[in-house]
């Protein structure tokens, strides 16, 4: 494939997108339970973490469709600030970052996507498997604000 005149590749089917969340909690707190996949803060997720490869399935958008699964390797902790991620496997192929922002009483939560179609959903349209991973990271990052900011609250 060839470059074009736009910095990107000719044919290539990819996205990079970005989604934010607010959490009242400090980055620490954020941090500790995204990298512990048996800290129930993704509801529904069933996820394990094997030298260095997660390997994930989280509901999709509603009770009759499909899970959303994907397999990766975690590249890169930084205890605090947030990991990066390679998707492997699954509807997506590429890169994953959270990244964590303190600001005031709180952490920014950054979910950045680099990605092209995966190994899995050829059926699916192509924006059809970007939104399905984005609901499920979406879902999961609420369930964490609630969890975070209510044992907060009860401090």
């Amino acid at each position: 494939m060839a470059p074009s005149c736009y910095g990107g590749i000719v044919g290539r089917m990819g996205a990079g997108t970005t989604d934010e969340l607010f959490i009242e909690a400090p980055s620490r707190a954020v941090y500790e339970a995204l990298v512990d996949p048996g800290s129930g803060w993704w509801p529904g997720a069933r996820a394990t973490v094997r030298e260095g490869r997660l390997t994930a399935s989280a509901p999709g958008f509603h009770r009759f469709a499909s899970r959303v699964r994907f397999e990766a390797r975690v590249e890169g902790l930084r205890p605090g600030e947030g990991l990066t991620w390679r998707l492997e496997r699954g509807e997506l192929r590429g890169r994953a970052e959270w990244w964590l922002e303190g600001f005031k009483n709180g952490t920014i939560v950054h979910y950045y996507l680099d990605v092209d179609p995966g190994d899995r959903g050829r059926l699916r349209r192509w924006p059809s498997r970007l939104r399905r991973h984005r609901w499920a990271v979406r879902r999961g990052m609420n369930a964490l604000k609630d969890r975070l900011e209510a044992s907060a609250a009860r401090r």
